[in-house]
């Protein structure tokens, strides 16, 4: 408890100078939000200890699960409190770090923690059972919904989606800014009169609460809307995308309306076009409710268009907008597509002889990975660097080797990698690479941090196919299953046919946010150690989570947690330190003959080490599996 604010305290300070955005100056909001944190985290402590006859803390918690008292009304408040109090001080002390950076990914934290440890251990306490607080999401039911329900749809869904979009319009214009408009659109006049179909989503959203019918509509209404949040704010964060509105002298009160909305509208946070998925949530619940399918979906095109046509919106940001809304509205049909996909790919074990060589498929997505991501390093070292980096990328191969035999290393896994061993390889080589060589440390880390989610994007189809990594069982609609006989979660952990969670999956998806992340901080010309510290921090925040899913039996724990989520613990406070060291460098990427050339050998001897093995022989290291 007093560990942790000081130590985000010295995180948001050390990071104040890099961080140059705009805090908004709300005093009086402020104070009041401080009050409210404060208020809701002493309730949440009281009521545990009263309650629960225990200790607000995960070391010594309360011996009966609580409901009462602020528990009746939000699940985690003491963290709610936290992330709040969070909030509040920064806006108070007007600190850009802490207001952007630390606090959010303070929320973000605490979200891991709970999905990644505490919500497993609650479950297993006595006295457990699953109740709905006040403020939850209603059951999938066909009831009529409830005030409270309709109330929730305010609290949880519409708020949260105005103060997000408010405060990336408020950034404002990045220096890496990226216009959207087409050429064509120059020369397109406004029409004033199109602002009343611009208008209406206003009305319309606020007015979907009230027309639901049961708790299962509003149940999906506000998971609409958070998905929509969700895949919105990736593309407002990862990319530097601005509108030109188009300029023009208003003859009508329309006209006038048109430049008051602008002015709350702002020229970020534009594509993709919010104003396009609310028209078609919009025509999805209103023909739910009271038919006119043609109707609502006619509306739903002439409030998209009304967008280009009043000059707010560029016709990529409408585009964009509509295929977030099919992506928010098929979301199950496009997890289904992807989860068989992969379970495709994870009964595609073949292998070929060659004598007493075995040569395996998955190797080839090993070394994929490989040469991808030696060749985004090699770009950003330049060609008097690239042996270097070849050089450290070898000690990434050979710190996953032995880091794994070290750990797993098992007559039944003769050649397994770890990848926080090839971490370790590519740290001391790194050290080793910058005496040698004329280049600074941080460089050459954060070189390897912007190739890192991409070794891994592609590695994690290799896990796949041998069947390493995987998950735990769970329900059939989100696992796959698993049934080649060489895959180890039959050999290992025998979980044939069962669905368990496609963790190399989620991996995957973790780290293709994160090198979109990291390509802008490099956009954004950051220090080269904040983007070697970020990569550390995302990275052991995702691989938390990602571990509390796994079902792997040969993972050892040690005081209630996996050895991996210490790791990523480490991983998160040695990113943090990282961030704040001072550093005038800044990556730089360049296409050269070099970076091909050892990026290509790199492919190749990746290749050959996960996916080429001698099956017959009995010594250490010859065989990949049994």
């Amino acid at each position: 408890m007093l560990i942790l604010p000081v130590c985000l305290y010295l995180w948001a300070r050390g990071t104040e100078e890099i961080i140059q955005l705009p805090v908004p100056n709300l005093p009086v909001v402020s104070i009041v939000i401080l009050v409210a944190g404060c208020i809701i985290c002493a309730w949440g402590m009281i009521s545990l200890m009263v309650y629960g006859n225990g200790l607000p803390m995960n070391a010594y918690p309360p011996k009966y699960f609580v409901f009462k008292g602020i528990y009746g009304l939000v699940s985690h408040p003491i963290y709610f409190g936290s992330g709040i109090i969070s909030f509040g001080l920064s806006l108070f002390f007007k600190s850009s770090s802490g207001f952007w950076l630390v606090s959010p990914l303070f929320c973000l934290a605490m979200v891991v923690f709970v999905i990644g440890y505490e919500n497993e251990n609650i479950k297993k306490a006595a006295g457990y059972f699953h109740k709905k607080v006040f403020f939850s999401i209603p059951p999938v039911t066909a009831d009529a919904p409830s005030w409270k329900d309709r109330l929730t749809v305010f609290l949880l869904a519409l708020l949260p989606w105005l103060i997000i979009y408010e405060l990336f319009v408020f950034i404002g214009i990045p220096k890496d800014a990226i216009v959207t408009n087409l050429y064509i659109e120059q020369e397109l006049p406004v029409l004033e009169w199109s602002e009343i179909f611009y208008g209406l989503p206003y009305l319309l959203v606020v007015m979907i609460p009230f027309i639901l019918n049961t708790k299962l509509q509003v149940r999906d209404f506000i998971q609409d809307v958070w998905w929509a949040i969700l895949l919105a704010a990736i593309c407002y964060i990862a990319f530097p995308f601005i509108v030109q509105q188009r300029a023009f002298t208003p003859a009508s009160f329309l006209g006038e309306l048109i430049y008051k909305e602008r002015s709350y509208d702002g020229v970020s946070a534009a594509l993709p076009a919010f104003h396009v998925i609310w028209a078609f949530i919009i025509y999805k619940y209103f023909s739910r409710m009271f038919g006119l399918k043609i109707f609502w979906q006619l509306l739903a095109v002439l409030i998209s268009l009304s967008c280009i046509t009043n000059g707010s919106h560029s016709i990529p940001d409408v585009v964009a907008g509509y295929i977030v809304y099919l992506l928010v509205d098929k979301r199950k049909m496009v997890w289904n597509a992807i989860r068989q996909s992969a379970e495709r790919i994870a009964n595609s074990w073949k292998e070929w002889r060659i004598g007493n060589i075995r040569l395996i498929n998955h190797g080839l997505y090993a070394g994929t990975a490989a040469l991808v991501g030696m060749l985004i390093a090699g770009c950003c070292l330049g060609s008097t660097y690239s042996f270097a980096g070849f050089c450290i990328g070898l000690s990434a191969i050979v710190g996953a080797a032995l880091w794994a035999q070290l750990v797993e290393g098992s007559p039944r896994l003769l050649r397994p990698y770890g990848y926080y061993g090839s971490v370790i390889g590519i740290f001391v080589s790194t050290a080793i690479m910058s005496l040698v060589y004329d280049i600074s440390f941080m460089y050459l880390l954060a070189a390897f941090a912007l190739a890192g989610p991409w070794f891994q994007i592609l590695g994690r189809l290799r896990c796949l196919v041998q069947g390493c990594c995987h998950g735990k069982p769970c329900d059939p609609a989100l696992g796959i299953s698993f049934t080649h006989p060489q895959s180890r979660v039959l050999k290992i952990a025998s979980l044939k046919g069962v669905p368990i969670h496609p963790t190399q999956l989620y991996s995957i998806g973790a780290n293709i946010i994160i090198a979109l992340l990291l390509i802008r901080c490099v956009s954004l010309e950051m220090p080269v150690s904040f983007i070697a510290g970020m990569y550390l921090v995302l990275n052991g925040l995702a691989r938390f989570v990602e571990e509390a899913l796994r079902g792997e039996p040969q993972t050892a724990y040690w005081k209630g947690l996996r050895l991996y989520q210490w790791l990523a613990i480490v991983n998160i406070i040695g990113g943090a330190v990282i961030t704040c060291i001072s550093s005038a460098q800044h990556l730089s990427a360049g296409l050269h003959s070099g970076a091909i050339v050892w990026a290509c050998l790199t492919g190749i001897i990746a290749m050959i080490a996960y996916g080429v093995d001698f099956p017959t022989s009995g010594k250490r290291f010859a065989r990949l599996t049994s």
